[in-house]
C-alpha cells in the first residue's frame, strides 16, 4: 500500500499527495495516454479512493495545472520584489525560471492541454499574460529608468511587442513545427529579442546572472547601476491581450 492510502494519513494529506502523484504522471505522460484506473494503479490506490477525491480526469489534471501556475507565481513575484538585485539579473531569472518550467511539464502535457482541453490552456495563456508577462514589463520599467533600455527605440512599443511577438510563437502549435524542443525554442526567442533591447551592459548582465538554485546561467550579484536622465520613458503596465491560437482539434477523451 503506497504512502497516499496509508493508515493514519487525514483526507487532506491524502489528497495533496494523489495529486502530486498525478501531476508527475501527466507531466511526464501527458493527459490523452492515461486513464483514471492507470493513475490509481501507479499511484498503488484503489480507484474508489482517488474517486473520492476527485470526479474525473479532468478536474485531477486542472487542479494539478493551478497547482504548479501558484507555484510559478510565487517564485516569479519574489524575484521581482527581490530588490538586491539588479534589472538584468532578475529578468535572466524570471526567463530561467520559464524555461525550467517547460522543460518540467514535457512536450506532450503541453500537446495534450493545447489541442484537447482548451478552456484549460485558456487558463494557462491567461496567468502567462497578467502574471508572467506583467512582471517582465515591471522590470522592464526598472531597466529603462536605469538605463538598461537601449535609447534609440522607443521603450513604450516594447510591452506590445514583447507580448505579441511571444504569444505568437510560444505556443504548442508553433514550438513543436520547430526543429528544437521548447526549452530551446524559448531560451533562443529571449536571446533574439532581448539583443534587440538590452544594451551592451544589460546584455552582459543578463548573460552572467544565474539563478541562486544552479540553474543554467553563472551566480554572480552585479552592484546596481544608478538611474539614467536620459533614460527612455517607462513601459506602460498596460499588458495586451495575446493572439488567438489556432482552433483545437476536439478529441474524446477515454
Amino acid at each position: 500500500m503506497q504512502a497516499a492510502e496509508a493508515a493514519g494519513v487525514s483526507e487532506a494529506q491524502r489528497r495533496k499527495r494523489i495529486l502530486e502523484g498525478a501531476r508527475a504522471i501527466f507531466f511526464r505522460e501527458g493527459v490523452s495516454a492515461v486513464t483514471m484506473e492507470q493513475v490509481a494503479a501507479r499511484l498503488g490506490i484503489s480507484k474508489k479512493t482517488l474517486y473520492k477525491h476527485f470526479s474525473n480526469r479532468d478536474q485531477l489534471i486542472e487542479e494539478a495545472i493551478e497547482e504548479k501556475i501558484r507555484e510559478v507565481g510565487g517564485m516569479v513575484d519574489a524575484v521581482v520584489k527581490d530588490g538586491s538585485q539588479t534589472f538584468p539579473w532578475r529578468l535572466g531569472r524570471i526567463f530561467s525560471v520559464v524555461g525550467q518550467q517547460f522543460a518540467e511539464i514535457g512536450e506532450l502535457l503541453m500537446r495534450d492541454v493545447y489541442y484537447r482541453q482548451p478552456s484549460l490552456w485558456d487558463k494557462i495563456e491567461r496567468f502567462r499574460r497578467e502574471h508572467v508577462f506583467h512582471a517582465i514589463l515591471k522590470l522592464f520599467e526598472d531597466g529603462a529608468r536605469g538605463g538598461y533600455v537601449r535609447t534609440d527605440i522607443d521603450s513604450r512599443l516594447v510591452p506590445t511587442l514583447f507580448v505579441n511577438a511571444a504569444s505568437a510563437i510560444l505556443t504548442p502549435a508553433q514550438m513543436f513545427a520547430l526543429p528544437a524542443p521548447p526549452a530551446v525554442v524559448f531560451e533562443t526567442f529571449i536571446k533574439i529579442l532581448l539583443g534587440g533591447i538590452l544594451t551592451a551592459e544589460g546584455r552582459a548582465q543578463f548573460e552572467m546572472a544565474k539563478p541562486p538554485d544552479g540553474g543554467p546561467r553563472a551566480a554572480r550579484r552585479v552592484a546596481p547601476r544608478a538611474a539614467s536622465r536620459s533614460a527612455p520613458r517607462a513601459a506602460s503596465r498596460s499588458v495586451p491581450r495575446a493572439a488567438s491560437r489556432p482552433a483545437p482539434r476536439r478529441e474524446v477523451d477515454s
